[in-house]
């Protein structure tokens, strides 16, 4: 017998048999809430495949709270960023669990799934601050999926359940970034800030926060006039962390010209007037970004004191890492190569050529020009 597929409601459900080896008897098996027969019976055609193989064995019965912690102390224990693993755990406690935490994983659908994203757009959190973002809602769904892709990996699951389901689109949300008078006038304003090298860092070198917060003066090379980023400072849990960047791209030695070697210095000697002021008390671990007991700066802190900066010089408001999208576009728009930005912003340069190739001037007449001169001339 191949099994069979019943309509029950508004959802499928299939029907199939497998003979227990310590008793001969047939036991019924079934998994129900699909959406349409079709996907009815391809769950069912896949499960007989597998019956008549022999490899079939029932699911384990878990939930879908006891399979994201599991999969989530696994993610840990490969080594994956604390601050990722972190993210992860948030997005399950906020945004999963409430929903569908008790759920039984045969009971997880597409449909399922489908309702979980309506959900989300409408209600939220569990917090209930409204509606999740697009971008959030993606997050979420590519986070279960994961857990379910693992449990599949590992033997948990003996089919995935949201194997073909597909994330919903997220819109991608326009940079915002300052013009060279903006970012002079803001420059401008902050001269005498104790955090004025990290401005003018910020908004010619595009670095991110967390790697101007995990700076340290090893890191910097006065004499060859360079900046090595190879540690950052991330929020994990609401605290700072120390850690690495994510990529190999990421580890970088960043040029840094004269004005900027001069900015460092005026920042050393502060630092070394705090440090004799201090005495006993100052705590010198060697960071550029840290308070006047040499204590490290969180990069929640920056961005605070960029906002109120940004306030008090009556700016348009970005947000800090928006001075990234600056210093690239002021980069790019100034005629600096592709690969050079990429570089300097420790992107690969296709993906700077992607996010930025709109404010690259002529380029395109550039190369329709070389084409009809190579084809036609």
């Amino acid at each position: 017998m191949r099994g069979s597929t019943l309509k029950r409601g508004n959802t499928w459900t299939a029907y199939w048999f497998t003979t227990d080896p310590a008793t001969g008897k047939r036991r019924q098996h079934s998994k129900g809430s699909f959406r349409t027969q079709r996907e009815a019976r391809s769950h069912l055609n896949s499960v007989m495949e597998q019956v008549e193989r022999g490899a079939w064995r029932p699911d384990a019965k878990l939930t879908v709270e006891l399979l994201l912690t599991n999969w989530l102390a696994a993610k840990r224990s490969e080594g994956l960023r604390e601050n990722t693993v972190s993210m992860y755990g948030s997005v399950t406690r906020g945004w999963v669990l409430p929903h569908i935490g008790g759920l039984d994983l045969r009971q997880l659908t597409p449909a399922v799934a489908d309702e979980l994203v309506d959900k989300l757009r409408d209600d939220g959190s569990r917090l209930g601050r409204g509606g999740l973002s697009q971008r959030s809602v993606q997050l979420t769904v590519t986070v279960l999926k994961a857990a379910t892709s693992w449990a599949l990996t590992t033997g948990l699951l003996s089919r995935d359940p949201l194997s073909g389901y597909r994330r919903p689109r997220a819109s991608q949300k326009p940079m915002t970034s300052w013009t060279v008078e903006e970012a002079r006038s803001f420059l401008a304003a902050t001269r005498e800030d104790r955090f004025a090298f990290a401005w003018a860092l910020l908004l010619t070198r595009g670095p991110r926060r967390g790697e101007v917060c995990g700076l340290r003066w090893d890191d910097v090379d006065f004499q060859g006039q360079a900046i090595r980023v190879s540690h950052t400072r991330v929020i994990v849990g609401g605290q700072p962390r120390d850690s690495l960047p994510k990529t190999s791209a990421g580890r970088r030695s960043v040029p840094v010209d004269g004005l900027l070697i001069s900015l460092l210095r005026t920042h050393r000697a502060r630092q070394a007037a705090e440090k004799l002021s201090a005495g006993p008390a100052y705590e010198d671990h060697g960071w550029l970004l840290a308070d006047e007991l040499g204590r490290p700066c969180s990069p929640d802190t920056l961005s605070g004191r960029f906002d109120d900066l940004v306030k008090r010089a009556e700016l348009r408001r970005i947000r800090l890492h928006d001075t990234r999208h600056t210093a690239a576009t002021l980069s790019l728009a100034n005629g600096t190569p592709v690969h050079e930005v990429a570089a300097i912003l420790g992107h690969d340069p296709r993906v700077t050529l992607a996010t930025y190739a709109h404010v690259i001037p002529g380029m395109g007449e550039r190369a329709g020009a070389a084409l009809s001169a190579a084809l036609l001339g």
